[in-house]
Parts: structure tokens; sequence; C-alpha cells
């Protein structure tokens, strides 16, 4: 297993806070002729949507948050963010009274994906709680989205398996939409790794409730699958309520599994082929509700001065 494989699973496995104990999420070729290429100059003078509400998930910044995460969310407030996507809902009691105080809206969290799919024989170290302690944390803190973002690789060895998984997350999507909330499913590059003829892309886009459990689709890890970024948000469109900008390093082989993945292959978003600012608007017409940003490794100077390059490349549209 690559080091990126093995960090990230630590990550799913910890907090962004490390004294929180928590378990969050796993959030990384020729890659498509589409959308690769520079901006257009036309496109860049163009009012950008969603600056004006931008997001960031707090995985780019988790080197900082383990350290000292008051700090860094009002760093993140004055790099000009105006919401942060949290790793697990078991944050919240923690991170919300902060964010609060900076005026930095939590609209978005990623869940223990446990919760739906009942794995906890996975990960041993985890204290086991059911779904409804998700939508309790998620409602008080009056979240508008719950986002399942991993699958591991045990958990999806069939078709059938990714056919469970689309029925358990309709189920979930409906307490969710109960509970006044949106769940949505965030992809990585192995939905779209061939299994029996078929890929995890293409059952749950089947089978999967649109209305229950929408797409937070992230740009990169559909890219480095050898698909079209913006092909993908046409075939979701009808089911896609999230994005994740998330920039992709010139010249990366096309890779299904996350164990693949160059420790390069992140870039800030001004730095790669993908054309980030017309995928927003093309978002905007599909009626996307909030953009986040996100950058797993590779940072130029470190995790926060990334952030910064990212959001004044957005800001200067």
């Amino acid at each position: 297993m690559s080091k990126l494989s093995t960090s990230r699973r630590q990550f799913l496995r910890h907090s962004v806070i490390a004294a929180a104990g928590v378990s969050v999420l796993g959030c990384g070729g020729n890659t498509g002729e589409t959308t690769s290429g520079k901006e257009s100059a036309s496109m860049t003078k163009k009012t950008l949507p969603y600056v004006d509400e931008i997001g960031i998930q707090l995985w780019t910044v988790r080197d900082q948050m383990a350290i000292d995460p008051e700090a860094t969310l009002k760093t993140i407030k004055e790099l000009g963010y105006h919401q942060v996507e949290l790793g697990d809902t078991r944050t919240l009691a923690e991170l919300k009274p902060i964010c609060d105080d900076l005026d930095l809206k939590i609209n978005s969290s990623f869940i223990n994906w446990n919760t739906v799919t009942g794995g906890w024989q996975y990960t041993p170290e985890d204290t086991p709680f059911d779904f409804g302690e998700v939508l309790e944390a998620a409602t008080k803190a009056g979240l508008s989205h719950l986002v399942f973002g991993y699958l591991r690789p045990e958990e999806r060895t069939s078709a059938d398996d990714w056919k469970r998984l689309a029925d358990k997350l309709n189920v979930a999507g409906e307490k969710t939409k109960a509970a006044g909330m949106q769940l949505t499913y965030h992809n990585h590059n192995f939905e779209w790794d061939p299994i029996e003829g078929t890929t995890g892309f293409d059952i749950l886009t089947e089978r999967m409730d649109g209305e229950l459990t929408p797409w937070e689709l992230d740009l990169f890890w559909a890219q480095i699958a050898g698909q079209d970024a913006r092909e993908v948000m046409t075939a979701t469109r009808d089911r896609l309520e999230l994005l994740h900008l998330k920039q992709l390093h010139r010249g990366t082989p096309v890779v299904t599994r996350i164990a693949d993945v160059p420790e390069n292959a992140f870039e800030e978003l001004p730095d790669g082929d993908m054309p980030i600012k017309e995928l927003m608007r093309y978002g905007k017409e599909l009626g996307v509700t909030y953009c986040m940003v996100e950058q797993d490794g590779n940072y130029d100077t470190g995790s926060l001065a990334s952030a910064g390059k990212s959001i004044e490349f957005l800001r200067n549209s």
C-alpha cells in the first residue's frame, strides 16, 4: 500500500483533531480530453459563482487542525473562505462554537460510514453508534448536508456489494430527508474500477435514488479514473448536489485504485489542467448547491498556503 493510501486510512480512523479520537472521511493518465487545458480568457472574465460562499474540506488542512484547530479555522476565515466541511459529525460539538465565533458556516459534514454500512468489524478501535446519533448531532448543529465518503476494499468486492450499498444509502437518505437534511455520496476513483462487467458508478447511478442520496462529486477523483469531469457532471445532472474542487497534476496516469495514486497527483487549483472555473459555472447551470476546495497533499509550501493560493485563484475571476 502506498504512503498516500496509508495516511488516508489513518485519517479515516481519526478526527482532524487528534484528541477527539473519531472516525472520519475518505476524501485522490491521460485524464480525459474534453476538460483538459487552461481556463479561457472569456471564461475567467465572467463573474464566478460560489465565490461568495466558497468552502473548504478540512482534510486539506488536517495537519494544522491537529495542532491548533482554533488558529487554523481563524486563518481559513482570513483567507476568505465562508464555510468549512467537516470530516465527522462527532467533531461538531468542538468545532461549531469556534466556527460560530468566526462567522464561518458549517453546512455539511462527512459521516462515519459504518453507521450506514454496519461494517464496524473493520474498525475494532471504534465504539459503534447508530445513524440516529449522526442525525441528532447534525440537526442540533443546523447542517443542511451529510456526506457518505468512503467504502473499504473489503466492502466492494462484487457487483452485489455495490447494490447492497445503494440500498443502504437509500434507507439512510430517506431518514436524512425526514430529519430535514440531505444525504450525499462522495466519490473516489474506485467507483470506476471494473467489476463483473460493470462499475460501482454505474450501479449507484442506476440503483441509488437521486432524490434521497444525490452526489457530492469530486472532480479530481473522476478525472484521475479516466473520466471527463464535465461529462460525469452531465451524467449526474439530475442528482448533483455538491462539488469538491480539486486539481489534478498534469500528466498523471489513469488509476482506479486509491493505493495507485501518485503522491504528486494533487495540485493547487491554478496549477493543473482541469478547468475548475468552467466546471464551477457548469455546476451553477446544473443547480449545484455548494462548492468545497480540497487538496489531499503535495502542497507548495504548506497546507494553509495552498488553501490560500487556491482561493486567490477563484477570487481573481
